[in-house]
């Protein structure tokens, strides 16, 4: 025969008379919310003791008389407590033994005694019995089997929900965070919506598991001494951290699992969010659904939610001056082991990706971050990672960080704060950049190989390197280069931006301009992220910049990176770029100084005053040039005569008759020279030696390379406009291509003109030595950013057509 619930414990509930009591036992087990009240329940049927589950029946008795639980769910919880009870103590003497023997108050203990307790040894009579094999709960105890029942299922180590009404915030406050305010303040430093949407957003994409996992990655294949110097280079109070960290690479992991660290605290922030106003409903029950989405997505099962999380804890421990709970890692043993527990009740493997809830909270999510200045913080983040926040909340940068960003650009770029951003960002903005890289990898997809020119010759060394960067290369055909340059262009617009200097509107248009030219060459951000990381490690050879081959693994990688939720569509076919576009021939004319200046990937930029000035007083100092008249005159000297005239006069005539070249020899080792006698002496020498072909070439490239250089010196200065230097860049043109019949050819010309006239200096055989490799680097492309000459078409040669679209000089037709 069995008796009733109330029969049964009422002797039990009667200990507890009238408020004032209830509210001191909630007091004194420091139960000041609903969730530490069910945090205690927990705890309490895992003790096992007589003493622990009549203090919980107590407490339970006492939240519904004080109206934190409803009747039903108190009977519940009653039910469940009652069993354990009777099953550790199935009689009443077994039951005031282990009273006894645990100190139970003397005073609780005679009331006990002195209550008719006949019927303890009947069985319950309740719906249900709660055994291992067969574990039916009450309804009042089951948790929602929706995903919204998942997403507060997996923030249940501190806030445990069954049936709670969820559209009430205040009530919810209430009965389970009224501190929630002080929480988001002290704890997370939110203090209103942007905050706390821009640490989501955070935690979402990036988070601490981003840095921890780079270390990780980067300690498992470094040397001691690197290992050394990484433990000396942290800031103060790392130590644990270091030691932490070494001791999981020295464990043999494979990975650093620690993404439930963010994920789980994500749907924690949400729910905060929601009960401090920050959030509706809606915003909350999306963001909550996206976290358990990103953990669905990476684990298999809770208890890998659990080991990850408690993973990611501990390194947190590490930095932080406090400690979340002593008992956390025991609370998320309870809600893997007991019977009431949501991640008991919930089957994690039935819980489907496609669900329709998650499909709308992930397009919820994703459109928050339609924004063209994400995308570019987003890029930015992977040269600083802290740019991500700028681009997640524009309007509330720290002064910290603005004074940062004017050092950087105003100092360390020597960019004049006077300059408009525009023009100034454009010297950044290199479509023969891109070009140059589609091209290369189209050429070694063919086969193409570098021609040299008879006078200059790739030792072994050279060519091996060729060979070996030359299947990679072909490899990025199907990859478009232009995040190469986008890249590093996004970083400093980012830099602009965080400045506050410069007006928010002309940076969203410049951001809005880079987005659509990504957004046409690549399918989605994924690819994107792909071709960045493809060219990065074919770029990362040559060992001129440090590579973000880790960076971009990472968040090809890790399911929460914000590239997987960036909305992306193909814009209309005419768009503007941030840059100013640059012909091809144009492109290939001012790369004649490449062996003299440096290689042009743009078109030239007008200077600002204090180097405009500079450049003038170089210009007056070196050619006398006063003027743009002067400038001019100079220009159509190289053009009709230069040089090449002065060769023609005094030194052809001398390779028709040999014996008066060595009687000229002669003359001039009699006596002793002067700077310009000996310069004529050398110059003698070189013609009887035929110094690399010499006396068999058309110096012409010798002097067109000089004036082009000088054109965009006058340009820079301001002393000839943009039509200007267009046309003499076609004079120059018309002038090569008449002479010349591609880059080798004009290599010979230019390589033999420069070791003629080039001035008597000690360190004169060093000059000529990386004047040769600077045209062997452009003619092989050993390394690849230098090999400019091995793809830009020689003016005039005609184009063959290939099928990829273009990704450089204009970005819309094709070039090849």
């Amino acid at each position: 025969m069995s008796v009733s619930l109330s029969t049964w414990l009422s002797p039990l509930l009667h200990l507890s008379q009238d408020d004032r009591e209830n509210a001191e036992i909630l007091a004194e087990l420091r139960l000041s919310q609903l969730a530490d009240a069910y945090a205690f329940l927990y705890q309490a049927w895992q003790d096992k003791t007589a003493n622990k589950l009549l203090t919980s029946i107590q407490v339970i008795a006492s939240l519904e008389r004080l109206h934190w639980l409803e009747a039903n769910e108190s009977q519940a919880w009653l039910a469940l407590f009652a069993q354990r009870l009777q099953q550790i103590c199935p009689d009443i003497g077994s039951l005031f033994n282990e009273l006894e023997a645990s100190g139970y108050p003397e005073l609780r203990l005679a009331l006990l005694r002195e209550a008719q307790l006949d019927c303890w040894s009947e069985p319950l009579d309740v719906p249900w019995v709660l055994r291992p094999d067969q574990r039916h709960l009450p309804p009042e105890l089951q948790v929602r089997s929706t995903p919204l029942g998942y997403a507060l299922a997996v923030r249940s180590s501190s806030f445990v929900v069954y049936r709670q009404p969820l559209k009430d915030a205040a009530y919810l406050r209430e009965r389970f965070w009224p501190d929630v305010q002080a929480t988001l303040n002290n704890y997370w430093q939110v203090h209103n919506a942007s905050d706390c949407q821009q640490l989501i957003y955070w935690l979402g994409g990036q988070g601490q598991r981003y840095a921890w996992q780079l270390d990780f990655e980067w300690l498992k294949t470094a040397s001691d001494e690197e290992r050394l110097e990484w433990r000396q280079e942290l800031p103060e109070g790392m130590e644990n951290y270091a030691e932490l960290m070494e001791e999981s690479v020295g464990s043999g992991l494979e990975t650093l699992d620690v993404a439930a660290w963010d994920w789980v605290r994500m749907a924690d922030l949400a729910l905060a969010g929601y009960l401090a106003g920050y959030f509706t409903a809606t915003e909350w029950r999306s963001f909550a659904l996206v976290a358990l989405w990103l953990l669905r997505s990476r684990y298999g099962s809770w208890e890998e939610v659990a080991a990850s999380y408690l993973q990611g804890y501990r390194f947190w421990q590490t930095q932080a001056d406090f400690t979340l709970s002593p008992e956390l890692e025991t609370t998320w043993q309870q809600l893997l082991t007991l019977p009431f527990s949501p991640m008991q009740q919930l089957d994690w493997q039935a819980l489907s990706l496609d669900h329709p809830d998650f499909r709308d909270a992930l397009s919820h999510y994703s459109k928050r971050l339609d924004d063209p200045l994400m995308l570019a913080s987003l890029l930015a983040s992977l040269r600083d990672d802290v740019s991500l926040l700028t681009g997640l909340a524009v309007d509330d940068l720290p002064e910290s960080r603005r004074h940062e960003a004017r050092d950087y650009l105003f100092a360390g770029l020597d960019i004049h704060p006077d300059e408009k951003l525009t023009p100034t960002l454009a010297r950044f903005w290199q479509p023969g950049r891109v070009h140059h890289y589609d091209q290369l990898a189209l050429n070694c997809r063919v086969g193409k190989v570098p021609v040299l020119p008879a006078n200059l010759a790739a030792v072994d060394e050279v060519w091996e390197a060729w060979q070996e960067q030359s299947p990679l290369l072909a490899d990025q055909v199907k990859h478009p280069a232009g995040i190469v340059m986008a890249e590093k262009y996004a970083f400093y617009l980012v830099k602009a931006l965080e400045t506050g200097h410069y007006s928010l509107k002309e940076i969203e248009q410049l951001a809005l301009a880079l987005k659509e030219y990504l957004s046409w060459h690549y399918p989605s951000a994924q690819a994107l992220v792909e071709a960045w990381l493809g060219w990065d490690e074919v770029l990362s050879l040559s060992g001129e910049e440090k590579p973000l081959l880790a960076e971009l693994a990472w968040h090809l990688k890790d399911p929460g990176s914000l590239f997987r939720f960036l909305p992306w569509k193909r814009p209309p076919v005419r768009f503007t770029e941030p840059g100013k576009a640059v012909s091809e021939a144009d492109l290939a004319t001012l790369n004649l100084v490449g062996p003299l200046t440096g290689i042009h990937w743009s078109w030239p930029e007008k200077l600002p005053q204090h180097p405009r000035q500079e450049l003038r007083n170089l210009l007056q100092e070196t050619h006398l040039f006063q003027d743009a008249e002067d400038l001019t005159d100079f220009l159509n000297h190289l053009l009709l005569a230069g040089d090449r005239q002065e060769y023609m006069i005094a030194f052809s005539p001398f390779t028709l008759n040999s014996e008066r070249l060595d009687m000229e020899i002669e003359i001039q080792e009699q006596d002793e020279r002067d700077e310009e006698q000996e310069a004529y002496y050398q110059r003698l020498l070189r013609v009887k030696n035929n110094a690399l072909g010499i006396n068999d070439l058309d110096l012409t490239a010798w002097d067109m390379a000089q004036l082009v250089d000088l054109a965009v010196a006058g340009y820079q200065v301001d002393w000839l406009d943009e039509e200007a230097l267009q046309q003499w860049l076609a004079k120059v043109r018309k002038q090569i291509t008449s002479e010349y019949h591609g880059w080798a050819d004009f290599a010979q010309a230019l390589l033999a003109g420069y070791n003629f006239f080039m001035n008597e200096t000690e360190n004169r055989d060093e000059l000529l030595d990386i004047f040769s490799q600077r045209l062997l680097s452009l003619l092989v492309a050993v390394p690849a950013q230098a090999g400019l000459w091995y793809t830009l078409a020689w003016p005039g040669e005609k184009q063959g057509s290939w099928n990829q679209s273009a990704t450089s000089l204009t970005g819309k037709r094709r070039l090849h």
